[in-house]
Order: C-alpha cells, then sequence, then structure tokens
C-alpha cells in the first residue's frame, strides 16, 4: 500500500472517528437543551430544529464517510479512549471474519486478538491512551479460529480542540504476500536442489521431496516405462514412517487403469484439483477392501495431481497430498503446483537424458577399448614378422622387396600410434588411467623428444632446433606422459608446416615450468584455438585433408597436462604458424582435492 492510499485511509479513518465521536457528543448537548426547562419556557424551537438538522447532516456525512471506507477495500477500526470499537468497516469484518455491526462496542484487541503472548494486547491500551502511533506486522485469529498475518498501522485521533479521543487501526491482510514470499523460496529451493543432481535416482529423490512441508504434507512421483505401465518411483512425507503407505498403495492397484486421479492426469495431460477428498472419492478408487483400508489409512484430505510433461512428452505425475493437516488446496495452489512439476519435468528429463549419454559414452568407449586390443594383436605380429623378414631371414630378399617391408613396417608403426593415442583416449575418460611421478630432468627429456622427432622434420625438408638453454634443473611429474605430451606437439608441428622450422625449448618461471612447441605452419584461427583441444575435431574436415590422423593428438594432450596439474594452450594466427605452451608445476600436486604426494592414481 503506497504512502498516498496510506494518508488517505488515515483521513477518512479520523474522519469517521470524530463524525462519530461528535454525532454522540451532539447528542448529549440535545438531550441536555431538552431537559433544560429554560429553554422549553422560552420556546426556542428553532434552536431545537438547527440541532436536530445539524444531527441530520452529521448522520449523512457519517455514511458518506462510511461508504467511502467501504470502498478502499482495506480494514478500517476506530476506537475510543477505553478501547472500545466505535467504528468498523466492511473490510475489517471480512478481514476478521464477523459481521461490522457485532464488532461496534467490543473491545479492540478482542476484536484483533493477537496471536502473540497477552502483553501485546496491553501494549496497544496503553499506547491508545498515551496517542503513540505505530505500524508493524502482527498475527490475529479469527473468529473461526485461523491465523491471518496482518500489516496494522495505528494513528492517534485528536478533536478540534486537540484532545485525544481515540485512535484509527487500519489493518492489511499480508497473506497474499506471504504466500507469494513462500512460493518463491521454494521455487528457489526446488531449482537449486533440482540443478545441482544429473543422477536420475537421487533427481527423483529431490523431486519428492522438495515440497514437503511448505505445499505438501506428501508428495509423490509416477512415471510411465516404455511398455506403458506407471512406476511408482519416488515417495515423500512428513512423517518418514508413512512413506511406505504410498509404494504399498501402488501395489495394491495398478495405476495405468482407471480410475485412478493419476491415470487420468496421464492421460489428459491435465492439472486435477481435488479440494476435499470424500470417503465416497476412496471407495470409487479403491479396487477392493484391502486397497480401501490403505487409502483410508493415507487419509488425504486435499490433493493436486499435475502431469510431468518435458518436450511434448507426459514422463508420468507428481501429485501433491495434504493429509495430517487441516489445511485444503484451492485454485489458487493450481499455478504453484504446476510450476514445481515443470521444473521437475525438466530435471527428470535431463537426469534421463544424461544418463543415456553416459551409457552410450561407456559403450562407445569400451567399444573403442575393445577394437584397439584386438587391432593391436595381429598389428604386433605383422611387425613382428616384417622386421624379422628385414634382417633376412628365412632368406636374403631383393632391395625392391626390403623397399616395400621398409614402407609396411612404417604404416604399421603409424598405425600402431593411432591405436595407443585412442587407448590412452579411452583411459583418460574412463578414469583409469594413473600418474607415476618420479624427479627427473628437464634438458633429459627434451634432447629424448629431440632425437625422436629431428629425423621426421629432416625428412619433410624442415629446420628443427632445441633450446636446452632457457632451464637446468628438474621436475617432479610422470615423465611417460610428459614425453607423450611433447611428442604429440611436435609431430603435430611437423606435420602441419611445408616450410620453415620447428623449435622446442624450455624456461622456468617462479613455481612452474614452460614447454613450448614453435613452428612456421600453417596456424590456427583465434576461434578455434579451443577447439582444436576437441576429441575428434580437425581445421580442415573434408574428406581429402591434407593432413591425417585421429584427431586426438591435442585433446589427449591437454588432458594428461592437466592430469599432471598443469595445462597446454595455444597463441597462433592463421597462416602465422603456431606456438603450443605447456605448463607443469615444479611438484606434481596430487589428484584433485588430495595433499601433495598422497596418491600416485587418478
Amino acid at each position: 500500500m503506497t504512502d498516498a492510499v496510506l494518508l488517505l485511509l488515515l483521513l477518512l479513518a479520523a474522519l469517521m472517528a470524530l463524525s462519530t465521536l461528535g454525532l454522540q457528543r451532539l447528542r448529549r448537548r440535545l438531550e441536555s437543551s431538552l431537559s433544560d426547562e429554560r429553554i422549553v419556557r422560552r420556546g426556542t424551537e428553532e434552536r431545537v430544529a438547527a440541532l436536530i438538522d445539524g444531527i441530520s447532516r452529521a448522520q449523512n456525512e457519517i455514511r458518506l464517510q462510511a461508504r467511502l471506507l467501504n470502498a478502499v477495500g482495506q480494514g478500517v477500526v476506530g476506537a475510543d479512549l477505553d478501547g472500545r470499537v466505535v467504528y468498523c468497516n466492511q473490510a475489517a469484518g471480512n478481514l476478521l471474519g464477523c459481521d461490522p455491526r457485532d464488532a461496534v462496542r467490543a473491545s479492540i484487541v478482542q476484536l484483533l486478538p493477537s496471536a502473540a503472548p497477552a502483553d501485546v494486547e496491553d501494549r496497544t491500551l496503553e499506547r491508545l491512551r498515551k496517542g503513540e502511533p505505530w505500524s508493524g506486522e502482527m498475527i490475529v485469529r479469527r473468529r473461526d479460529g485461523s491465523l491471518l498475518p496482518i500489516m496494522v498501522t495505528d494513528s492517534p485521533i485528536y478533536d478540534e480542540d486537540e484532545r485525544l479521543i481515540g485512535m484509527v487501526r487500519i489493518a492489511v491482510d499480508l497473506s497474499p504476500r506471504k504466500d507469494a514470499e513462500r512460493a518463491a523460496r521454494l521455487l528457489a529451493d526446488a531449482g537449486t536442489a533440482l540443478a545441482g543432481a544429473l543422477d536420475f535416482e537421487e533427481t527423483l529423490r529431490n523431486v519428492a521431496h522438495l515440497a514437503i512441508p511448505q505445499f505438501a504434507d506428501a508428495c509423490i512421483v509416477d512415471l510411465v516405462a516404455k511398455e506403458g505401465r506407471v512406476r511408482r518411483v519416488a515417495a515423500a512425507d512428513v512423517l518418514p514412517e508413512r512413506e511406505s503407505l504410498a509404494h504399498e498403495l501402488r501395489r495394491r492397484h495398478a495405476l495405468e487403469t482407471d480410475p485412478t486421479p493419476i491415470a487420468s492426469v496421464i492421460r489428459d495431460g491435465r492439472t486435477l484439483l481435488v479440494t476435499e477428498v470424500t470417503d465416497a472419492d476412496r471407495e470409487a478408487e479403491a479396487s477392493d477392501a484391502e486397497h480401501l483400508l490403505l487409502l483410508r489409512e493415507f487419509g488425504h484430505g486435499s490433493a493436486i495431481y499435475v502431469p510431468l510433461i518435458a518436450a511434448g512428452r507426459t514422463l508420468g505425475a507428481l501429485s501433491f497430498f495434504m493429509t495430517v493437516s487441516n489445511r485444503r488446496y484451492d485454485e489458487r495452489d493450481v499455478p504453484l503446483a504446476e510450476e514445481l512439476a515443470r521444473r521437475a519435468a525438466l530435471a527428470i528429463d535431463h537426469a534421463r537424458l544424461y544418463e543415456a549419454a553416459v551409457l552410450a559414452n561407456q559403450a562407445k568407449s569400451d567399444f573403442i577399448a575393445v577394437m584397439s586390443h584386438e587391432l593391436r594383436t595381429p598389428l604386433t605380429t605383422i611387425m613382428g614378422y616384417t622386421d624379422l623378414l628385414l634382417t633376412g631371414l628365412p632368406e636374403p630378399m631383393s632391395e625392391k622387396a626390403q623397399g616395400y617391408l621398409e614402407r609396411t613396417r612404417s604404416a604399421a608403426w603409424h598405425l600402431l600410434g593411432v591405436i595407443e593415442q585412442i587407448l590412452v583416449y579411452t583411459r583418460v575418460e574412463a578414469g583409469t588411467e594413473a600418474v607415476q611421478p618420479q624427479r627427473i630432468n628437464v634438458q633429459d627429456v627434451l634432447r629424448e623428444a629431440a632425437r625422436l622427432i629431428e629425423p621426421v622434420a629432416g625428412e619433410r625438408g624442415l629446420d628443427f632446433r632445441v633450446d636446452l638453454a632457457g632451464v637446468d634443473g628438474s621436475i617432479e611429474t610422470d615423465v611417460l606422459k610428459l614425453r607423450q605430451i611433447l611428442l604429440n606437439l611436435l609431430a603435430n608441428a611437423v606435420k602441419f608446416t611445408d616450410r620453415g622450422e620447428v623449435r622446442l625449448r624450455a624456461r622456468g618461471d617462479t613455481d612452474v615450468v614452460i614447454f613450448e612447441v614453435i613452428d612456421t605452419g600453417v596456424g590456427i584461427a583465434p576461434e578455434h584455438h579451443e577447439r582444436v583441444f576437441e576429441a575428434f575435431w580437425q581445421i580442415d574436415q573434408s574428406s581429402t585433408r591434407r593432413a591425417g590422423g585421429t584427431g586426438l593428438g591435442l585433446t589427449v594432450s591437454r588432458r594428461l597436462a592437466r592430469m599432471l596439474g598443469g595445462d597446454v594452450t595455444v597463441d597462433s594466427e592463421a597462416g602465422w604458424g603456431a606456438t603450443f605452451r605447456v605448463t607443469l608445476p615444479y611438484h606434481w600436486p596430487g589428484p584433485p582435492g588430495s595433499e601433495p604426494g598422497s596418491s600416485t592414481s587418478v
């Protein structure tokens, strides 16, 4: 309520109280005048008529003010200095559940009984007699026993001689605001609970408990299975020992068959509100006597059944019940129930999709791992016999034949490298790749990587250089993983550089070592800097791309670097070469969340 409206109410209420109290004083004056023998003897009928006319005008003014106050819609009560009510408008009567005419002459603390301790009422009368204004929230007990939150504004009233004659109280129903605040809190809590879970079972538990006890005494989640049957997947109750009742009810009766409310809600996709569940309703729903006994024991007195709909599909139903409390649902509760169901349906759908994605990803990883192992076994045999033939066994071969075998061995080694890359990727994806840290010399790692890549760069006519001057010391890390990272980056640099050079260098910083692989190749546009680290993604997506490969080299390199406590980044422009940086700490920090050195596996 705005200050302007409040001021108007206070003004009208004050006028009303003044008029009422003034009318009483006018009546007393008239009675005194009529009893005065001197006036009667002099026959002052004109004066009496004037007084009567004044009373009539005052009455008309009071009626007008009463209509004005009733039109405002806020509760207005006027009281004299003894706390007796002299005026109560219709809105105040509606708030308190009484006839305004019955309120007149009652004590204001009896008309607006506070649910707080009695001293609150004492303070009300004390403020009234002292003429102290007051404003605040309070809970009052209505005539039917229910509690009502209201905002109260008490203002003193003075007559034309500035004498205190009473007070006016304006009462505003806070129930809509309180309900909105509770709904907002409930939706916020529901959003937090549902957004934080991707596990399907955990999501279902969260959905069942999100409305307890703020919105429901019991909540049940039923989902439609693939075969069309309805499964009861979760239940929550303010009394945990009653949760088994919900599952026992499902066991006693098939949910997908009429006349159950859940079946109709899932079939029609529309919310069903049952304000008052009668025993006749339970009898109509029960399939037999035992089922009826369970429904009576469940004791739901009011219910809202809402379909769970996501992506245009009805996933099931979310049911809210009032059981042990005396509360009853009405139309005002339906929007909140439907919003909770909408959020729950999205969470359930996301959890299902996530579960399906996890299963599909696991199936993919298992397939890749099995196929890679199956390919590596015959490939190892091919490589073994190729090496044997190249040594001249069982008999020497012609130079031309040896050339063919050399190409065969090179292709086999390349294929073995691809398979090993895939196996590392699947192990990292599955979380089974282990870290074996040890103290190693940085320059030794650089020399070994250079020795393996330099011949390949030479075959392509590239200048290859390694800079050992930037760092001289040791680092605690997994040497095999660091070597694989560097070789992946170097092989990538050689593959995408037609002329110029490839450089490998390292330099020490405060608490990290930075390895750099620099080339003068085709470069990478800035918008692709992060995409090149995605699995199976390559800049050239065409079937006739210039360089082959799985698209896993950079992906594996970054993931291995992060396992070692570091990272891999790129600095490049299209057509101007690229610089890949590997940043690793001097000391491996251990698995995430562990103390350094506490474990060597992830």
